[in-house]
């Protein structure tokens, strides 16, 4: 089964996990994208590096769930109302093409669509994956669609027997029920608990679940039937090995032998003592029927689907034999030209004496190995084995970076052009040092893999295995990696350049900045790292000169010539494996004609993905940092001016705990500037009157306000997209009342204020508010009626409180001009002391 969706949080996991854990099904999800435009509650990665970490987090659900993961080419460009600005961001056929790929490479017999590629989906992204779902099916077995699929990636055409799709809102519509309230045996919980903690490893999505108890419908509603048979999900549906194509004919009962020696053993009728020949006798079996008789071992000749079935055949029979294996690296990170050691190891705990190859196995182009092929090893009951390479990597190896961001995007795409056919699609590349085994002495011989990884431990957590990384000898990072400069005559700005030594070696050089020309660097500054990890930085003055942008570049030179201008960083939380990111240390920058007003302090409570005070401090105005103790007991009265980042109600208690507070700090006389927050802040009452916010009910086209009258915002709200929001970046914007101070003071914005912008206008707009409440701006996108809810400011006592939908925390990072210039009058707003 292949469900279809369009982001990491919008698969059925309960779906996935019933089939893959309690059917045996092999179950996939197929995202359309990375998740890249979203927000994130759990750190400060946006973009490139959220689709990263959200890649990460799929995979760590889909190792609980058991299902696989795929991809398409699409990058998430942001929300979308409508199917006809999706189209504008993503060539349909191109799309169209990355989903039949992958339906012809998983060859599923059933696909269920998360959406029905209707406007009832909401989101622009969601009525497209539905659609793509719909055509895949129709156009996947047919030869003359994508015939370069069959020419150049050997993907035959693919016939799927049944479409569905999901019905979770549409109750309806639902032909058919299963139960997610079955028992999995061997984890003694329900499949619905398995799925909700699958489902809660979307951290940076706040997706967590309860595990409840108790019956769990999971509904799907039947497009297409092309068996004629009806009925439940299977049926009409031939699931025996013998149907598969390509397979061996006239071999049913060779099939059906190997079944029934698999069922007893999964039905638990074979002593422990018998389970390894009773395995052997199924792996004779499956052999007989599945292999060409005169090729016993000819895998690469095998459809996928039985070849799947000879890898778990395998690793039953490894598990049942008794002998564990294991691959290590004694380094973390090993540097171009450098050399690292790879261990291999084979402990037999069975009692019968084995045989073991034992061999690492390389990406192309990474290096050459030192330690020559390995014989066969003897390995006697109790006895454990072990082989050292040593791993010398080429000077030109590719430092390590997700496969999909090698090279730049392409539009809203990334750019496979030079990916093997073997990877589009998949999560992420396979390890780039891989150990092969093959186990003889318990009938045919078992083969097996591991990754060579990095072990380690940790004084906290004991045992940590993380990827083996190949580095640059010399790292350069750049900070900031975006600045926007308020012009300034002779303004010196200061740049930070971290290098980080990977090499064994000693490196000596220099460090300098490139600049555009008209502007002025500091002199180059020179380094020497020993050994690898060690770490130095420096700090470099940038004089701007004429021009109202530029590039500066951070440059590492050794003394023997070499060149190196690109670092890494690992994206790492507990829930995921590590990744690590190659890029270049660069660094755009903008020159603001910019004015802030005469201000004393203004703090800062950080909110989620937020780097709006880095923005703010490097444009000229320091800020400072509120945490919770400082809500709590500080003297907020210190403040002319007190900023609250995006979603900080979610990922700082004392702004609900201690909101009082903030309210009496307002009305002394005091300012508070609320950036965009969730349903929980317009719910919970938070702002000084009345503020409501729009959502939409699951299933329905009408949209309601939700308030403190109605505090439970229902499921499903946030995927439907129910709240006022302005997607289209360059949409128009009126000013209500011309000469409000919103608008002229200190900066008298215009239309060249409002270009420039990234991804958005603003979301979580107000949909109805009390009257205290005066706004400022109306906006909209094309064909919508007008929103003036995404900008609202009141007085409250002495002082005054304003709450803005805009998306300043993309605009502010990304420097756009006309934002902060707008964002200097929004803090002008704060009363005189």
């Amino acid at each position: 089964m292949l469900l279809v969706g369009a982001h990491p949080d919008d698969e059925d996991t309960e779906l996935l996990t019933l089939l893959a854990r309690g059917e045996g099904a092999e179950a996939a999800y197929l995202a359309l994208n990375r998740g890249e435009g979203g927000q994130n509650l759990i750190g400060a990665e946006l973009g490139t590096a959220l689709g990263v970490l959200r890649t990460e987090e799929l995979q760590a659900a889909r190792r609980l769930d058991g299902a696989r993961q795929y991809f398409t080419r699409a990058f998430d460009f942001g929300f979308s109302k409508t199917q006809d600005d999706t189209w504008a961001h993503w060539p349909h056929d191109s799309l169209l093409k990355d989903v039949v790929r992958i339906v012809r490479r998983f060859r599923p017999q059933v696909i269920v669509a998360v959406f029905s590629g209707t406007p009832r989906d909401g989101h622009g992204q969601h009525q497209a994956a539905g659609v793509l779902a719909r055509e895949a099916f129709r156009v996947a077995g047919d030869p003359a669609a994508f015939p370069e699929l069959a020419r150049d990636e050997g993907l035959a055409p693919w016939t799927a027997a049944r479409l569905y799709r999901s019905a979770r809102f549409d109750s309806a519509a639902t032909t058919l029920v299963l139960d997610g309230g079955r028992v999995d045996r061997a984890a003694g919980r329900t499949y619905h608990q398995l799925a909700m903690a699958s489902r809660s490893l979307h951290r940076s999505q706040d997706m967590g679940q309860l595990q409840g108890l108790g019956p769990s419908a999971v509904r799907l509603a039947l497009v297409e039937d092309r068996t004629g048979a009806g009925g439940g999900l299977w049926d009409g549906v031939d699931t025996t090995l013998a149907a598969v194509p390509g397979a061996p004919t006239g071999r049913g009962d060779a099939f059906a032998k190997y079944a029934a020696l698999v069922a007893a053993v999964q039905r638990g009728e074979v002593p422990p003592a018998r389970l390894s020949a009773q395995l052997a006798e199924a792996d004779a079996a499956f052999r007989a029927a599945a292999l060409p008789q005169d090729a016993p071992d000819a895998r690469a000749a095998l459809p996928p689907e039985l070849a799947d079935q000879l890898a778990a055949l395998d690793r039953a029979r490894l598990a049942a034999s008794g002998v564990l294996l294991d691959a290590w690296t004694a380094r973390g990170t090993v540097a171009q030209g450098d050399t690292v050691t790879l261990t291999l190891a084979a402990y037999n705990a069975s009692e019968a004496p084995v045989e073991v190859d034992l061999a690492p196995e390389l990406d192309a182009g990474l290096g050459t190995l030192e330690g020559g092929a390995a014989p066969a090893l003897r390995v006697a009951p109790g006895a454990r084995v072990e082989r050292r390479w040593l791993l010398r990597v080429a000077p030109s190896a590719a430092p390590s970076t997700p496969y999909y961001l090698r090279v730049p995007l392409r539009g809203a795409m990334y750019d496979w052009g030079e990916v093997p056919a073997g990877l589009r699609g998949l999560p992420a590349a396979p390890p780039p040092v891989r150990a092969r085994f093959v186990v003889r002495g318990t009938g045919a011989p078992v083969a097996a893999a591991r990754e060579v990884a990095w072990r380690y431990s940790d004084q906290a957590r004991g045992e940590v295995r993380e990827p083996l990384v190949v580095a640059p000898p010399v790292g350069v990072r750049l900070d900031p990696q975006a600045a926007a400069w308020r012009a300034a005559p002779g303004a010196r700005h200061r740049f930070t350049v971290t290098l980080r030594h990977a090499a064994t070696d000693t490196a000596r050089g220099r460090v300098r900045l490139l600049v555009p020309d008209g502007w002025r660097a500091g002199p180059a500054q020179p380094f020497t790292l020993a050994g690898p990890g060690e770490e130095a930085s420096f700090r470099i003055v940038v004089t701007p000169g004429a021009g109202a942008a530029g590039t500066v570049r951070a440059v590492a030179e050794l003394d023997d010539g070499r060149r190196f201008d690109a670092g890494q960083v690992t994206i790492a939380y507990p829930h995921v494996r590590p990744v690590t990111v190659t890029a270049p240390a660069t660094a755009p920058v903008r020159v603001l004609a910019l004015t802030w007003p005469a201000l004393g302090r203004v703090g800062y409570v950080r909110g989620a993905a937020d780097r709006v005070p880095e923005a703010l401090a490097d444009a000229g105005l320091p800020v400072e940092l509120l945490d919770g103790a400082a809500i709590a007991t500080g003297d907020l009265d210190r403040y002319a001016a007190i900023v609250v980042g995006p979603r900080a109600w979610e990922t700082e208690p004392a702004l609900a705990e201690w909101n009082a507070r903030l309210l009496a700090y307002v009305r002394r006389g005091g300012f508070l500037l609320v950036q965009y927050q969730q349903y929980g802040y317009f719910t919970g009452g938070f702002a000084p009157y009345p503020l409501f916010i729009a959502s939409r009910l699951p299933g329905s086209e009408a949209n309601v306000v939700t308030s403190r009258a109605a505090p439970n915002a229902p499921f499903g709200t946030a995927l439907l997209g129910g709240h006022d929001r302005v997607t289209d970046e360059t949409a128009p914007v009126t000013v209500l009342h011309p000469g409000d101070p919103v608008v002229t003071r200190p900066n008298r914005l215009g239309p060249a204020d409002w270009d420039g912008w990234v991804q958005e206008r603003g979301l979580y707009f107000a949909r109805a508010w009390d009257p205290h409440w005066r706004t400022a701006l109306e906006l909209h996108d094309p064909g919508e009626a007008p929103l003036e809810g995404g900008l609202l400011v009141a007085g409250v006592g002495r002082g005054r409180y304003a709450y803005t939908g805009l998306a300043f925390f993309r605009q502010l990072p990304a420097g756009v001009p006309g934002a902060f210039r707008l964002f200097a009058n929004l803090l002008a707003l704060a009363p005189r002391r």
